[in-house]
């Protein structure tokens, strides 16, 4: 059920054309990165950062593979089984993210440090492998 009464109307707003929104002082303009910035007729800025999350993902997963190698002493040799795969990982993804690099401008030295890293977990694994292959091979 609704109610009889009449309903107030609103009040009338006044529009007026050409009127700067510029900030004033008690109103500062947002200047951090990745904030609006208010600018006249209502156009804003958004400035955000590049990224380029391949390039840190490869120099991450090969940083991991690495820890797995180090951990490899204590956890006798259990951790190194996986650490290949992380090196493979960074050298993959380190390889896309410096072809990226290239496009963007960021993300060079994260993917030269993924794919480098990798290449060493792999070295470090395969190594000690092809030795006692060689070794077990002569005897």
């Amino acid at each position: 059920m609704q109610s009889e009464e009449p309903r107030e109307k609103p009040a009338s707003v006044l529009i007026q054309a050409g009127v700067d929104n510029k900030p004033t002082a008690s109103q500062p303009g947002s200047t951090l990165s990745g904030q609006p910035q208010g600018m006249t007729n209502n156009q804003y800025v958004i400035q955000e950062t590049m990224k380029n999350g391949v390039a840190t993902s490869g120099m991450v997963l090969s940083l991991v593979g690495i820890l797995f190698m180090l951990l490899g002493f204590v956890t006798e040799g259990l951790t190194c089984l996986f650490a290949w795969f992380f090196g493979l990982l960074g050298i993959i993804f380190g390889h896309i993210g410096v072809a990226r690099s290239r496009h963007s401008g960021v993300g060079r030295t994260e993917g030269t440090t993924g794919y480098v890293l990798g290449y060493i977990v792999l070295a470090l694994y395969v190594i000690p492998i092809v030795i006692l292959l060689i070794l077990f091979e002569s005897w």
